[in-house]
């Protein structure tokens, strides 16, 4: 386990947490708990948990790369909007 002070967390009061069999820290669904469990106690794992993890992982990866990309584009298109608007007001 590391030494950084956990975040504070809330689960709702209509959901039960799931806790993490390491350390108790409560978290939200099993995704938020496997990716805890690979950051936090990576050494600990069983190599089940341990691929479970990586794909999450990975998945975790791809899903914010696919919103920095629709991101950048969004700031380009802003970009060029006001541009457009630019030239044809200031003409």
């Amino acid at each position: 386990m590391s030494d950084r002070p956990q975040p504070e967390t809330t689960v709702p009061a209509d959901e039960t947490p799931v806790v993490c069999p390491y350390c108790g820290f409560e978290l939200t669904d099993d995704k938020q708990r496997r990716l805890h469990l690979g950051l936090e106690h990576y050494a600990e794992l069983t190599d089940e948990e341990r691929e479970a993890f990586k794909e999450t992982y990975t998945q975790e990866e791809t899903e914010l790369n696919r919103f920095r990309i629709v991101a950048l584009g969004g700031l380009v298109a802003l970009y060029f909007g006001f541009l457009v608007v630019y030239a044809v007001l200031a003409v």
